[in-house]
């Protein structure tokens, strides 16, 4: 068990990811104590919480319910967890708003960011009265579509830039620091203007060189992903998701054949 602060202290955090560190790092800039308790703890969790009034559960969404039902000592805690799908009528959820990667932040950057709390909760300055951070308030009937939007816009393009970092360096031998930029540059347009950050063949209706990256990506898991946002941007769904085709032309790339061996 790791103690970062005698015992007695205010806050317990069960688990020891990525949201246990940033919490961690962030009491820790604050000035507020807090107990850690990880799976491989030398001591059972009620022993090592017992003094906290207030304990955050990061661990697994899918875990943290039986977690909570094996630890029954945890009834008279305030419980709390970051799940940004997971709505428990054990634990109050408050999602930080923010990729969070391995890299500790700063005192700023952490009171920067925004959580997620769910209508009829108290107001984050009850659940955590250090917190001085903006909140919103998600539905509990909504929580997996925002989550899934969450995924869609943070996580899911992680995966194409590293697919491109990765091609673009080893294949082509261009610097890292070209790539960078270039993706920088992309975030920077659409920063600037989402409705107009688009560039390249898509937003030309460039369906001849759609076809021939198609071709060159042929063999490749991620002709899948580009075919499929081609036929999403080219059939008219637009940013919330509904169709309007009335001014586009049809999908020539998969008219022709070229989708349709997925």
């Amino acid at each position: 068990m790791k103690h970062i602060v005698p015992a007695g202290a205010p806050y317990g955090i069960i688990g020891g990811g990525k949201a246990s560190k940033h919490l961690q790092a962030y009491f820790r800039l604050l000035k507020t104590p807090c107990i850690v308790w990880r799976r491989n703890s030398g001591q059972n969790p009620e022993t090592a919480l017992k003094n906290c009034k207030k304990v955050f559960l990061l661990i697994k969404d899918s875990e943290i319910e039986p977690f909570i039902t094996k630890n029954p000592f945890l009834k008279t805690k305030t419980l709390l967890h970051f799940s940004g799908s997971l709505s428990s009528r054990r634990a109050i959820g408050i999602h930080p708003f923010m990729p969070l990667a391995a890299r500790t932040l700063s005192l700023a950057r952490y009171r920067r960011i925004p959580f997620a709390l769910e209508p009829g909760s108290p107001p984050l300055k009850k659940l955590v009265p250090e917190f001085k951070n903006p909140f919103f308030r998600i539905r509990k009937g909504q929580k997996a579509l925002y989550h899934a939007l969450c995924v869609l816009g943070a996580n899911l393009p992680v995966i194409l830039w590293r697919k491109a970092l990765k091609e673009l360096n080893k294949k082509f031998r261009i610097p890292r620091k070209y790539i960078f930029n270039y993706f920088r540059a992309a975030l920077d347009n659409f920063d600037r203007d989402p409705s107009a950050g688009l560039s390249g063949p898509l937003e030309r209706k460039d369906t001849k060189t759609v076809r021939a990256n198609l071709k060159a990506l042929r063999g490749d898991p991620f002709r899948e992903i580009y075919a499929a946002f081609a036929g999403i941007y080219r059939n008219g769904t637009n940013e919330s998701g509904n169709r309007n085709c009335k001014n586009l032309p049809p999908p020539l790339f998969l008219k022709e054949g070229l989708g349709k061996r997925l």
